[in-house]
């Protein structure tokens, strides 16, 4: 089979790459189709801080029919905290694997290879704090919000192309009423939180949102400063983030923890964008906004998703640190049942990270899905 690439120029081909996904998919079952307008606002540098300007998109054409779409890039914050020259790829979706993946990751390489770039790592949605990672494991079931969606023949494809394994990122799923009576380990640090005065914890002031969205992404960025591929937040993409992720925020979803008096640590659950959304195809009209809002005010989710927590590096394996979370983790998982969930996805946690991977397992969490980030040196002529 014949595929010829061509690079995206047009706002009509950007149509056609953004729409590519919604026809590629839409039998799968386990496909959860994003919000249309959302993917579109991704791409704009204009809505999107994160977005990149040095980037390049191609389509892949058999005779007249658009059969795959693959993103290369250059990330700029990437490049000001990693100093490893890297450029990366992503957006790779295909009508078949056998040639075709092979064809858009050597387009994606070679623009890459142009830019004097010596690694290639994705796939990533512009970089590793948003959609990123390619699922390896776990296809029984669909994706939760902003975590993507893959087919068991990537992984094959991908690394006959010569791609090989960065990091593996877990995704651990909660029943919300499972595994009670906790473990005495468990217990044990939650009853130290308990009795500690000098670990104290809150909800969210919904009256001061943008001030505490800062003071939980500063304990995000120092929390997550050494992990694999960690590149801070600007304050534009929090502005961006804290704008995007409001709707989706209540106020017993997100807890902030304090050590002697100073905010140590924080844990935020949203309902499940992706389940609400089944069936919209991606569209808000003419009757997806009734349904959404329908939804999610009345309905509810049952899954929900804990996309954003973390614990200052100084308070990392300790025992007033690990308490701290594991407390954070029971308050939520509570408010998360009142609130009418059933279950909550904990993701996504580096394979390295044994403390947060002990804590889901005390827990009764159960890793179900993996993700992996890939890599491939590049010979710049």
């Amino acid at each position: 089979m014949t595929f010829v690439v061509k690079s995206v120029e047009t706002k009509a081909e950007l149509k056609v790459f953004l729409d590519l996904p919604y026809s590629l998919y839409r039998a799968d079952s386990n496909w959860r189709a994003p919000l249309r307008f959302e993917r579109s606002e991704q791409f704009s540098v204009k809505k999107n801080p994160g977005a990149p300007t040095e980037r390049a998109l191609f389509l892949a054409y058999h005779g007249a029919k658009c059969v795959g779409r693959i993103a290369a890039f250059i990330n700029e914050y990437h490049d000001e905290h990693c100093n490893d020259n890297a450029g990366f790829f992503g957006y790779l979706d295909c009508a078949v694997t056998e040639g075709l993946t092979e064809t858009l990751l050597k387009s994606a390489e070679d623009w890459l290879i142009s830019k004097g770039r010596q690694q290639m790592i994705g796939p990533a949605q512009w970089s590793v704090n948003e959609e990123c990672g390619l699922l390896i494991e776990g296809f029984d079931t669909p994706p939760v919000v902003m975590m993507p969606y893959g087919r068991p023949d990537y992984k094959t494809a991908y690394e006959s192309f010569g791609l090989l394994k960065a990091t593996d990122m877990f995704a651990f799923q909660a029943d919300l009423s499972a595994g009670y009576p906790r473990s005495k380990f468990l217990q044990s640090l939650l009853n130290y939180a308990d009795k500690n005065k000098s670990i104290t914890w809150r909800s969210l002031d919904m009256s001061k949102f943008r001030q505490e969205v800062d003071l939980i992404m500063d304990i995000f960025n120092d929390a997550w400063s050494e992990n694999w591929g960690f590149v801070p937040f600007s304050d534009e993409q929090i502005s961006h983030m804290a704008k995007e992720i409001r709707p989706l925020i209540f106020k017993e979803g997100l807890w902030i923890g304090y050590i002697d008096g100073e905010p140590a640590a924080f844990i935020c659950m949203i309902p499940d964008l992706n389940e609400l959304t089944k069936g919209l195809n991606g569209k808000l009209l003419p009757f997806g906004w009734a349904k959404l809002v329908w939804r999610l005010k009345v309905s509810g989710a049952k899954q929900s998703r804990i996309p954003l927590m973390g614990l200052r590096k100084k308070h990392q394996n300790t025992r007033k640190g690990l308490s701290l979370v594991a407390q954070l983790c029971e308050t939520v998982f509570a408010a998360g049942r009142v609130k009418g969930f059933t279950h909550c996805e904990l993701s996504w946690i580096l394979e390295d990270n044994e403390g947060m991977i002990g804590i889901c397992e005390q827990a009764a969490a159960q890793a179900y899905k993996t993700y992996r980030m890939y890599k491939k040196d590049l010979v710049v002529s």
